[in-house]
Formats: C-alpha cells, sequence, structure tokens
C-alpha cells in the first residue's frame, strides 16, 4: 500500500465598491462552483487575494476553509523561498555544489552510488535539473522503499530518506535536461537543515513563514520525511500569505522547464514555483504549482497561483479529478484576473490570524 501512495505523489468593470466585491468575488467563486459540479468532487476550498488583501474565502461540501490541508508538491514553494532567504544572507549560492554544501552529510552517511552527484548546483536543484529519476520513481529506490516500510515516514528523518535514496545512479548529467523530481527537493531540505544547524521545519518556519504573518506554522506529522517537497500543512488563506510576502512571483534563477497547460509554453521553474506568460502584457506572468496525493477514491488535488498583477488564489479539492480537467481549472481561473477593473478594498488575513503587522 505504501509502494502504490508514493507512486501516486508527487484559479468585470464594476461601478460601486458593493458592486466590485460581489463581481470579482463571483467570478472566481462561481468558476470553481462549476467545475466542481461538473467533475463530480465534492469538497473544496477556495482563497483569493489581491495586492496582499485577501478578499475571498469559502468552502464547499462541508469543507472548512480555515483548517490546515497536506499541501502536497506547494511545499516546493517554501523551501525554494528558504533557499532564496539564505542565498540573500550569504548561508549558500545558487552555484554551490552538494560536494561543497552536504559535505557533513556525506561523511555521515557515505557516498552517493553516483559521484556526479556532488556536481550537482542549487540552481540545479531549484530547477529540477539534478539528473534524478522522474518523480514518482525518483522515491523508488529499494533502500527508500525498505526504509519507508519498515520505519513509516512519520517516524524517518529526512536525511535518512536521501541518504536511502542515493543508493540509485542519476538518470542524466545533471544540468542536462528538467525532469520533475521530489528528490531534488527533499535535497534542498536537507542542505537548509546542514547550513542553518536548525531542523528544516524551524529553518523555513522563521525564514519565510513567520514573516509572511503565518501563526505556528508546521509539518504533517506523518508525513515528516517528506517536509521539504510535500510535507507542509497550511490553510488556504495561510498559503495566499506566504505568497503575498513577495508580490513579484518572477526569480532570476528561472530555467526552461517542461509541463503546464500547453497553451502557456514556453514554460520555466524557478523557486518552487512554473513560471509563464499567459499573454502579451507583462502583467500576464503567472506563477504557480500544483499539488496531489492518495490513491483512489481517497485522493485529493490543488493548485496555488500567484499572477504579476497582484491577484494569487488557492483551491483545493477531494477526489481529484484526472489531470485534464485539474488544468481546465488553472486556465480558467488565470484567465479571470484580467477581467476585474477593480478589487475589493477590505481585508479578511485578520479575521484568519494573519496581521498586517507581522507581513512585510
Amino acid at each position: 500500500m505504501l509502494r502504490k501512495l508514493l507512486s501516486c505523489l508527487l484559479g468585470v468593470a464594476c461601478v460601486s465598491a458593493g458592486a466590485q466585491a460581489q463581481t470579482s468575488r463571483s467570478a472566481f467563486e462561481s468558476t470553481f462552483r462549476d467545475w466542481m459540479k461538473e467533475n463530480n468532487v465534492e469538497k473544496g476550498v477556495l482563497a483569493v487575494s489581491f495586492d496582499r488583501r485577501l478578499v475571498t474565502v469559502q468552502g464547499y461540501g462541508g469543507q472548512d476553509p480555515r483548517e490546515r490541508v497536506l499541501l502536497a508538491s506547494l511545499s516546493k514553494a517554501i523551501t525554494g523561498r528558504c533557499v532564496a532567504a539564505l542565498v540573500n544572507a550569504g548561508k549558500l549560492r545558487f552555484d554551490s555544489t552538494v560536494g561543497e554544501m552536504l559535505a557533513p552529510f556525506f561523511r555521515q552517511h557515505g557516498e552517493p552510488v553516483d559521484a556526479r552527484l556532488k556536481e550537482v548546483t542549487v540552481e540545479q536543484l531549484l530547477a529540477h535539473r539534478a539528473g534524478f529519476p522522474p518523480a514518482p520513481r525518483d522515491l523508488m529506490a529499494p533502500a527508500a522503499v525498505e526504509l519507508l516500510r519498515a520505519r513509516t515516514p512519520g517516524k524517518t528523518a529526512p536525511a535518512e530518506l536521501l541518504a536511502a535514496t542515493l543508493t540509485q545512479p542519476l538518470a542524466s548529467a545533471p544540468g542536462e535536461a528538467f525532469r520533475y523530481s521530489n528528490i531534488g527537493y527533499l535535497t534542498l531540505g536537507v542542505m537548509i537543515e546542514t547550513v542553518t544547524g536548525e531542523s528544516y521545519e524551524h529553518a523555513c518556519t522563521r525564514t519565510v513563514l513567520v514573516p509572511a504573518g503565518i501563526r505556528a506554522p508546521g509539518l504533517d506529522e506523518e508525513w515528516r520525511a517528506f517536509s521539504s517537497f510535500g510535507g507542509w500543512r497550511l490553510s488556504g488563506p495561510e498559503y495566499l500569505a506566504f505568497l503575498a510576502n513577495d508580490r513579484d512571483p518572477g526569480t532570476s534563477r528561472e530555467l526552461p522547464a517542461s509541463g503546464g497547460p500547453s497553451a502557456w509554453q514556453p514554460i520555466h521553474y524557478g523557486l518552487g514555483q512554473f513560471i509563464a506568460s499567459i499573454g502579451d502584457a507583462p502583467a500576464s506572468r503567472l506563477a504557480w504549482h500544483t499539488g496531489s496525493w492518495g490513491v483512489p477514491p481517497d485522493t485529493i488535488g490543488m493548485h496555488a497561483a500567484q499572477h504579476a498583477d497582484g491577484a494569487a488564489w488557492f483551491v483545493w479539492f477531494t477526489p481529484r479529478p484526472a489531470k485534464d480537467a485539474t488544468d481546465a481549472l488553472l486556465e480558467n481561473l488565470a484567465a479571470l484576473p484580467s477581467t476585474v477593473a477593480a478589487w475589493p478594498a477590505h481585508d479578511l488575513f485578520p479575521e484568519h490570524g494573519i496581521t498586517r503587522q507581522q507581513r512585510k
């Protein structure tokens, strides 16, 4: 059962202020609600923000939108921004290598089976160009599967899981190709622990989540081993507060990638987010990530997106429909910000325990 689960791992112009609030909210709400009905999705959460203000929060099918949910691969953006903060603090460089930064790890756990891994850079890890096998096969090294069966993900330290995965060779030379991998972000998580001397959870909480106004964030205890690539639990409003703490979704560390809606090509990957231009204007730039979890029929899906004009949204849903349907939701929601001439002036973040004074 664990092996099966691991293989499944790893979104109008107005006249009055009242009309503005209703129209901008209803555009997102009706799009998401209609999509849920069309695809037999039973429960969902929608949260929308603009210009660092939370303007809409809704739960559907009895789902409490304040509840913290497993973020799956949306966790990668937290890791990416934590790495960027360490680069800004001079504790890492984008051209730092795995061999350089994880020397203490290798002394404790032994050398990787593929010596090329030690030449992989932080930038390549961030952009899924380290040469690892693609997800979910990257987690399927026999030693890693056996470790997780014996210890469970909740009782396995990320460093232990990393050591077990490095018993299989790289699939290609570092930097050669984009290949979406969970192990790249697991490596970054262990690197964060090594350079800070703190746990990954504490370092990223202190560096990027508390500054965003999020109170006592935490990892999912059952999936702690997957922390840096899929283990955080936050509510939709909390995740938007995290995104809003960095208004520009762009990053100078973008590299070409694949995936996402075909109409958005070319696509790049940056600090834990896919990035594309979905129109001609600079304000059409979009950064996003999707996430999924579980074994049918108990599946969840989600995505969070950050529009360069200041709009952002988070959706979570269960059960998860087919990829074509989830891609369609992302495209439909991404088309909405350009249709809103004015956004509500209110801010719901304080009602969700996220105070403006704590955010940058």
